[in-house]
């Protein structure tokens, strides 16, 4: 019955919305004014739906939330009466009023849109359908019969070499007899070829040196191209000299690292065939490090894409406030030009720091005051390497104290024992980072002791994809004291934070993203992650006596344990892999379409009964299923009074979100969760209702729909979602709609979007 009320109170609120829409746009319009309300597209009476026609159209109605309640301008006709320029007016749209002459400008851009695809016959018209104060325009389109391509020639009467690479390239091509003619492939053409030649010497060589010439039949539809190479013009004593083009070699290579030191004499040292200049008393960089990001060497044909990646790894080591390639002839012949590179590379800052402070309340543990200050050196060997140190404390003025140290240190190469190179050549910008901590927290209860450390390299490959492998990271608590006295937290949290406990994982992880930031275009992102732990140590525990036997396992297999802190801690074995895959639909420039599917799966084996609970999969929470706070989704049909925190291992979920643009910098959006956590049979023999099972994980899904505004603060974007939880799988009746209201819902604030 509630339900039922709801969905009527909705759809009365939707009727007022279309209704305040139809009797405000049209107000304060002349007499001879029409509302714009729709544009449409029709080719041989079927309507159009390609976004790049409708981007070329020089009105567009007034925008709309959810497709048909045109808010800013209905927010603009409210405040056209007051005269002061108030914030509704700053945040309105005004009324795009119907005009002739744009509307006969859009339809030539149709035209000319299909004339560049090849339909060099087109027509467009346009009509104008009036209704009232309000105006539709259709725009037709007739497209006729699109143009092939019947030969290509390459300057018939030059055979030079240039020409000679040219034809080989068009061997590689769209542009061919038999294909469409097509105006955008003719320039993808000209900066392709520009490209290429470029990366096979011709330095000053561009697109603009490349010409199509058009000669067309009407009767046969065919066209005849003939490509055309301008020669290199150069200005002598003011008189216009034209040459061939030649390739360029380079001869030499300088690198000039400024120091600021103006009085200093300049030094040269010569590594890896690069003079490396500087005015210093001794080489203000690693040269050997600065030399594996420049591709560039003495003898080599000039490569444009040697100097963008050179660029780019030079870039990323972020020691430099200015990078710039300078090339120039130093010697020429008829054949070829030889050229001095010089790379000017001048520094930034070296050190930086940050200091936070903060009061914190816990009724459980009951800090304080806590803070942090964190020092940062770019260049600490002189090899562009990061350091980071950062200090971490909490007192509560009383009794109760927290410490800890963090080290962080990124090198720009792969560090290791074997020669990566030949696996991962100069062009993966790769890094290796250690990372090393050290905390202690005092209560009169107990002391802990924590110690993390891990060895990680990342790397890029191809233009889209990034990896990451840790070669180990280890975590290692020492709990001396009782824990029983946290009534309030859960014995999953007591395992984590307060029990001694050895965590060493290796992992892998692959990233795909092919998002333009640039351009306006759909795009997806993919990551692939495993992980393990303890299968080694498992494996050296024994034979190399570096733990003890304990007890037999529930399976009769051997448990072992470690001697630290002359105590015998055991150390996790598990397995670990997830998906995640998401998929953005830009419909345009103010509304997307956001939709993801991640999937997981952690198995405990060997030393372990169950994986540790922070390494298990969560539900609930700002970037999962809105509806329910983290931690408090439980696995499968468990019911949430069992534990006060759940994990699961197994985890999958979807979702999608619609995103539009609300005012200026506020964005709405609206969206829809679903998923869930469960066990794994063979490592949970306690609760049957939250293990997974094939024949019945469908019904035990888990469904939240919800609304959110993001604010853009151009650095980063704050957060709030309102998530309803509609189905709740261990409920007797798990759709419940009658939970569609503001005190059942389930806010989450956070940075950044969710997925």
């Amino acid at each position: 019955m509630k339900a039922t009320q709801h969905i009527r109170l909705l759809s009365f609120l939707v009727c007022i919305a279309i209704c305040l829409s139809n009797c405000t746009t049209s107000k304060h319009l002349g007499e001879q004014q029409y509302l714009l309300t729709k544009n449409s597209i029709v080719q041989d009476g079927h309507k159009v739906r390609n976004k790049e026609l409708y981007a070329l159209l020089k009105q567009k109605p007034n925008k709309k939330i959810l497709g048909f309640v045109p808010i800013y301008l209905n927010i603009y006709n409210i405040a056209f009466e007051k005269k002061e320029n108030n914030i509704f007016k700053k945040t309105s749209e005004p009324p795009v009023i119907l005009n002739h002459r744009l509307a006969k400008k859009s339809a030539k851009q149709i035209e000319l849109y299909y004339k560049n695809k090849g339909y060099l016959d087109a027509s467009v018209s346009f009509d104008i359908h009036k209704k009232k104060h309000k105006a539709r325009a259709v725009y037709s389109i007739n497209s006729g019969t699109a143009y092939k391509i019947n030969e290509v020639k390459v300057n018939q009467k030059d055979n030079s070499d240039l020409n000679k690479i040219i034809k080989k390239f068009l061997d590689e091509t769209q542009i061919k007899k038999g294909k469409t003619y097509n105006f955008k492939n003719l320039e993808d053409e000209r900066y392709r070829i520009a490209s290429k030649l470029q990366n096979q010497g011709y330095y000053q060589f561009n697109k603009e040196f490349i010409h199509f010439l058009a000669d067309t039949n009407q009767i046969s539809k065919k066209v005849n191209l003939d490509l055309v190479v301008k020669p290199f013009e150069k200005n002598e004593k003011s008189t216009i000299l034209q040459e061939n083009h030649k390739p360029g070699v380079i001869g030499l290579v300088n690198v000039h690292l400024e120091t600021g030191n103006s009085e200093a004499v300049n030094d040269t040292t010569v590594l890896q065939g690069i003079n490396f200049i500087y005015n210093a008393a001794k080489p203000p960089f690693n040269l050997k490090r600065l030399a594996e990001k420049i591709l560039l060497r003495p003898g080599i044909p000039y490569n444009k894409n040697f100097v963008d990646k050179s660029y780019q790894a030079l870039s990323e080591l972020k020691n430099f406030k200015k990078i710039s390639f300078e090339f120039s002839p130093v010697s020429t012949n008829q054949d070829r030009n030889v050229l001095t590179a010089d790379i000017y590379l001048i520094p930034g800052k070296k050190i930086a720091y940050t200091v936070e402070v903060e009061a914190t309340t816990n009724p459980e543990l009951k800090e304080g005051i806590s803070g942090s200050a964190s020092l940062i050196h770019y260049n600490i060997l002189k090899g562009a390497e990061h350091l980071q140190l950062t200090f971490e404390g909490s007192n509560n003025f009383k009794d109760i104290k927290e410490s800890g140290f963090i080290m962080n240190l990124t090198i720009p190469g792969l560090i290791s024992p074997i020669k990566l190179n030949k696996i991962l050549n100069k062009k993966s910008r790769t890094k290796t980072v250690f990372t090393a901590s050290v905390t202690e927290q005092k209560r009169p209860e107990f002391t802990r002791n924590s110690i993390t450390g891990s060895y990680t390299y990342k790397w890029k490959t191809r233009r889209n994809y990034q990896h990451k492998l840790s070669l180990f990271n280890l975590s290692y608590v020492n709990f001396e004291g009782d824990s029983t006295a946290f009534t309030n937290i859960s014995d999953d949290l007591k395992a984590k934070y307060y029990s001694s406990h050895l965590i060493p994982t290796s992992s892998y992880t692959l990233s795909f993203n092919n998002q333009n930031i640039n351009k306006l275009k759909n795009h997806s992102f993919f990551r692939i992650h495993l992980e393990s732990s303890g299968s080694v140590l498992r494996s050296l525990a024994d034979p190399l006596g570096l733990g003890q036997l304990k007890d037999k396992g529930d399976d009769g297999s051997h448990i072992y344990t470690l001697n630290l802190w002359d105590e015998g801690i055991e150390f996790t074995q598990y397995v670990k892999t997830s998906l995640d895959y998401r998929y953005y639909w830009e419909i345009d420039e103010k509304n997307s379409l956001a939709l993801r599917a991640m999937g997981g799966v952690i198995y405990a084996y060997g030393n372990a009964k169950e994986a540790p609970f922070h390494k298990k999969f969560i539900a609930g929470g700002a970037n999962d299923l809105r509806g329910w706070q983290a931690f408090k989704r439980p696995p499968g049909t468990l019911n949430t009074e069992d534990k006060p925190l759940h994990t699961g291992g197994i985890k999958l979920i979807t979702s999608v979100e619609y995103r539009f643009n609300l005012i200026k910098k506020l964005k709405g959006a609206v969206f829809m969760d679903a998923g869930n956590i469960w066990e794994i049979s063979a490592n949970n023999s306690e609760n049957e209702a939250a293990n997974f099972k094939w024949d019945r994980f469908l019904d035990e899904i888990a469904v939240d729909v919800g609304f959110g505004f993001r604010y853009d603060f151009k650095y980063f974007i704050l957060r709030g979602d309102l998530g309803f939880a509609v189905r709740e799988p261990y409920e007797s009746k798990p759709w419940q709609w009658e939970k569609v209201k503001i005190n059942d819902s389930q806010l989450n604030i956070g940075l950044g979007y969710p997925f």
